[in-house]
């Protein structure tokens, strides 16, 4: 169990020396390239929309959970619920799946559909998906941030005249439909 400095000094002195100074040399020459070859500018602006996209999106989600919520915490909670799972997924699927392959199936769905592209395309977009893709997703999160930001003022004008009653989802869809 007792194992001086020394002793763990010298493995690590080994490690250094087996360092191929031309493998890291090469390395590091192709991340620079590869880093040189991206239209940042592009990247930024691509960033800046679907953050902004995905910003109304969620916004108005918790927007609306919030104001159809009462004085039971616990009830917002269990509403919060289908708002979070989606940004979750998101960021799961890009981590599991779109570094192995940005241009898979599951990436490409990813990152056209509304709910997933603010977290999925501007990961693509380094990747140069095909500019369909890119058009169909930002004008498919920007109508969805115009519907969601709709409907949440839907419901805030039902869930404030009827604060402090208890709801349900079934109850939050009848709210999202009411003519009045």
């Amino acid at each position: 169990m007792g194992i001086d400095a020394s002793q763990m000094q010298t493995p690590m002195a080994a490690g250094a020396e087996s360092i191929d100074p031309e493998l890291v040399q090469d390395t590091s020459f192709r991340i620079m390239s590869e880093l040189s070859r991206q239209n940042w500018p592009l990247l930024i602006f691509a960033f800046i929309v679907f953050f902004l996209g995905g910003y109304f999106i969620y916004s108005s989600m918790f927007a609306a959970v919030g104001s159809a919520m009462g004085d039971d915490l616990g009830e917002g909670q269990s509403l919060t619920l289908p708002a979070t799972i989606p940004l979750i997924l998101a960021f799961y699927i890009v981590s599991m799946a779109g570094w192995r392959n940005p241009d898979s199936s599951l990436m490409v769905f990813a990152s056209i559909f509304p709910l997933f592209s603010p977290i999925a395309m501007p990961f693509r977009m380094a990747f140069n998906p095909p500019w369909w893709q890119v058009v169909l997703s930002l004008a498919l999160v920007i109508g969805t941030a115009i519907l969601f930001v709709w409907l949440a003022g839907r419901i805030y004008r039902v869930g404030i005249l009827l604060y402090g009653k208890k709801i349900t989802l079934k109850e939050l869809w009848k709210w999202m439909l009411y003519k009045g």
